[in-house]
């Protein structure tokens, strides 16, 4: 009764596990981290001049190797008797890991698009991002700006910004 419980257990450690690698959001065009709330950005605008689909490879934290390598060792501990239960716990804890690598490594690997913007000041840049499943690339020659926070990157549709504004007003103090 002891080990069914155990076994059990196991089993909803690795779905608890697999449910919260599946439910992490990545910054992107509409999502921010925590830590760029409040920040200001600089921008450049610029026109796309090329787009193409590209694969993000994901960050294996190895977290699920781990539990399902252990529930692996687990379900190999019931099999066979005196050494052999010795080799299906250890086979039981290298194909585990392997499952565990292979199924959060699926959940990790993302789809992306590579966009080739040529800059106000006529510099071409390369901006990598990733392109959650609801959004569509934006289109060459789409007028876009392009924001640079200390090496991250983000592309951002600009075509709704006006071309030309006039200077706001500052404050002039007298003394």
């Amino acid at each position: 009764m002891k080990k069914h419980i155990f076994s059990k257990l196991k089993i909803l450690t690795v779905l608890f596990i697999s449910l919260n690698i599946t439910s992490c959001k990545r910054p992107g065009r509409d999502i921010y981290n925590y830590d760029e709330v409040g920040k200001t950005t600089a921008v450049t605008f610029g026109t796309i001049i090329k787009s193409r689909s590209i694969g993000i490879i994901g960050k294996n934290s190895g977290i699920t190797a781990g539990v399902v390598g252990a529930a692996g060792a687990g379900g190999g501990s019931y099999v066979g008797g005196n050494s052999g239960t010795a080799w299906a716990v250890g086979i039981g804890a290298v194909a585990g890991g392997i499952i565990g690598y292979l199924i959060e490594q699926g959940f990790s690997d993302r789809e992306g698009v590579e966009y080739t913007v040529v800059l106000e000041n006529g510099v071409v840049i390369t901006a990598v991002q990733e392109l959650p499943k609801k959004e569509t690339p934006l289109p060459v020659n789409s007028r876009v700006i392009v924001q640079n926070t200390g090496g991250f990157q983000r592309v951002l549709p600009a075509e709704d910004l006006p071309t030309e504004i006039k200077r706001p007003k500052g404050i002039k103090i007298n003394d």
